[in-house]
């Protein structure tokens, strides 16, 4: 018998579905509040230093487009993933191992949620 989903492992696949597919724009649209905050220390842009604020729908629309151009296509190795979410509010926490455009990548996300969405996404960034 197959054990149904969390909400929050529901939402973390549907989540990286839309990103797979290149749904950028409905995935934040979707997954993040209008005033939602992404803070990260990626590395990979020739134009920008880590860490990087940004705020509000467009501008996360604006960075995951460029990231996803950056990093090319992904091979994930393993991810570990919790929760402490229950539909509405709450967290969901992962960590991958991938290779992409860039090489092999070590990244860790923290999503505070709120009202189902998320409000502040954390981005932790290593490579090898």
């Amino acid at each position: 018998m197959t054990q149904a989903k969390t909400p929050g492992q529901a939402f973390f696949d549907k989540h990286l579905e839309r990103i797979g597919a290149g749904e950028i724009d409905a995935m934040v649209d979707s997954d993040y509040t209008p005033d939602a905050v992404l803070i990260t220390f990626f590395n990979g842009f020739d134009d920008e230093e880590p860490p990087m604020t940004v705020n509000g729908r467009e501008g996360i629309k604006q960075f995951f487009h460029k990231y996803m151009k950056t990093i090319g296509s992904i091979d994930v190795k393993k991810i570990d993933f919790t929760e402490n979410f229950d539909g509405k509010e709450g967290s969901i926490f992962f960590q991958s191992e991938f290779t992409c455009d860039l090489g092999l990548m070590k990244v860790g996300d923290a999503w505070t949620m709120k009202d189902g969405q998320i409000f502040i996404h954390y981005g932790f960034w290593a490579s090898d």
